[in-house]
């Protein structure tokens, strides 16, 4: 019974330590802005769930449009958004497509789209999740000065959870460094 005690004294201590000063959950895992370059931001924990809190939020049932109740649409497709290395802009070729993409969503009322953000595997897990959810709040952001409402996107980060080739030459990452753009009603 002291052992047990002294264990939960121990317990407590620590998480008022480990806890104390830390106002953002990046701060009590070490993700502070430190931890990630300036120009990519600080990211969520990682998650291996896709329907987790964080990547594309908590479900709100009975709000038509809320993260997790949109669905792909099975046989549309648009095209795939390539970014150059550490980079989160987008470039003068894929600003086309995304025109295309725009032009499609303001005259299909009834199709949202959700945006996946990957990297290729070089940089840390934190890194990549990052620069992926850097990646596809880019899209979301230049499709909404195009004119399609930003209520009807959502935005997810895989980095580099899912590769789209298998590799670990330039080859191979230029075709990781993308964005999906997934129809969805």
């Amino acid at each position: 019974m002291k052992n047990l005690k002294k264990i939960t004294l121990v317990s407590l201590l620590a998480v008022s330590v480990f806890t104390s000063g830390c106002s953002t959950i990046s701060d009590w895992f070490g993700w502070g802005d430190e931890a990630v370059p300036e120009d990519i931001g600080g990211g969520l924990p990682p998650s291996t769930d896709p329907g987790a809190i964080g990547r594309w939020g908590a479900p709100d049932a009975g709000a038509p449009g809320r993260p997790g109740e949109w669905t792909p649409i099975p046989g549309m497709n648009f095209p795939t958004i390539y970014f150059a290395y550490d980079q989160a802009q987008i470039g003068a070729s894929e600003q086309a497509k995304l025109e295309q993409v725009a032009n499609y969503l303001m005259q299909n009322q009834t199709v949202n789209l959700i945006i996946e953000g990957h990297c290729d595997e070089r940089g840390s897990v934190e890194y990549n999740r990052s620069l992926g959810e850097k990646r596809a709040i880019s899209i979301r952001d230049y499709l909404t000065k195009l004119g399609v409402p930003d209520a009807r996107m959502q935005t997810i980060s895989y980095g580099e959870e899912r590769p789209a080739v298998s590799g670990s030459d330039e080859s191979a990452w230029a075709k990781n460094r993308r964005a999906e753009l997934i129809p969805a009603r």
